[in-house]
């Protein structure tokens, strides 16, 4: 169905003010002189252009105005009434019904973190990393990152201070955590920062190292690729444990539920071929049961191929018929950042 004058009009306006004749008629697609002229005519008589009289006239017949300017349409808020009603008392209920659209620049923001005040309040009482609280709220780990100024924003109209989510900022940090050097003993290899941060601090806190069952006694953070290079992590352990971790000791492996974590475990375990390097089934059997209640996000890798997906569902200990990785096809993923600081504080013994 073909745009009306008025709808080529709107999408115009968000670009400029103004438009001349010529530009006008282009717009519109009508080449056909008088048809386009009871098309200005019926925009003139709706209110939607106005004529710049100092631009003067074309010259033809009938005439027109050289330049029109737009009358932007004053937008419609009634459907974002009932929504603001319904946030979190804590909120500025009051402040949005004044100023709607205030609202629908803060919506998704707002709707993310209403909820969770709702529903979710008390996991603030405990820290969780920025990734880890971003998902938890919004279900986006870097939603914090990459709308900062935004939030800030948000706090800000609804009078809440920015210490009210709790997190931590997780630093560079070095290439490994060593709990202890006894062996035989398990050494983990984490994708991301913010997962490996969190551990390494709960380590420290509790003084526990016994993850989901599993006697943990070195954190590694994977560091992207630099954890694929040829032989890195056979020669990092025999350095910090000697020879004999390569016979005596358990490498498990921990990353994002997405093609890419999936192909990153494949790539480190075949640059590494003298380890025995398995996923930690636990971690990852976790994180598909608290992803069963949530609405997944879109991947940012689509890639699928040469991934191993079948197979690496068998390395988790499912069954062939659960098909509980459907959701990789559907463009969706599971950051590891789900298993946040009260998760794996608990998993913890």
């Amino acid at each position: 169905m073909s745009e009306t004058p008025a709808e080529k009009l709107k999408q115009w306006v968000k670009v400029k003010s103004g438009i001349t004749v010529l530009e006008l008629q282009k717009l519109l697609g009508e080449p056909n002189y008088p048809a386009f002229y009871s098309f200005v005519a019926e925009l003139l008589t709706e209110g939607k252009l106005i004529p710049v009289k100092a631009s003067g006239q074309n010259g033809r017949v009938p005439s027109l105005a050289n330049k029109y300017r737009i009358i932007k349409p004053r937008e419609d808020y009634t459907d974002c009434l009932e929504p603001i009603r319904r946030l979190e008392p804590t909120l500025n209920i009051a402040a949005y019904l004044q100023k709607p659209e205030v609202y629908v620049r803060h919506r998704e923001i707002l709707e993310g973190l209403s909820r969770y005040l709702w529903y979710r309040a008390h996991l603030l009482e405990q820290p969780m990393s920025r990734k880890e609280r971003s998902f938890s709220v919004w279900g986006k780990e870097k939603l914090i990152d990459e709308q900062f100024a935004l939030l800030r924003e948000v706090f800000r109209f609804n009078g809440l201070s920015e210490n009210l989510l709790n997190y931590y900022d997780t630093p560079e940090p070095f290439f490994e955590y060593v709990h202890e050097r006894s062996l035989p003993g398990t050494l983990l290899v984490i994708e991301n920062k913010d997962t490996w941060f969190t551990l390494r601090k709960l380590l420290r806190e509790t003084g526990k190292n016994c993850l989901a069952g599993t006697s943990v006694q070195a954190l590694i953070y994977g560091e992207g690729n630099k954890i694929t290079k040829p032989k890195a992590l056979e020669n990092y352990a025999q350095e910090m444990f000697g020879r004999e971790v390569l016979s005596k000791g358990n490498f498990l492996y921990f990353g994002d539920l997405d093609y890419e974590g999936i192909r990153l475990y494949y790539r480190t375990q075949k640059s590494n071929p003298a380890l025995n390097l398995r996923p930690f089934q636990a971690l990852y059997k976790n994180m598909l049961h608290l992803a069963e209640a949530r609405d997944l996000p879109p991947s940012p890798d689509r890639r699928e191929l040469k991934v191993k997906v079948e197979e690496f569902g068998r390395l988790l200990g499912l069954e062939p018929d659960e098909d509980r990785l459907f959701f990789l096809q559907q463009g969706l993923y599971i950051p590891q950042e789900i298993l946040n600081y009260q998760v794996l504080a608990a998993l913890l013994e």
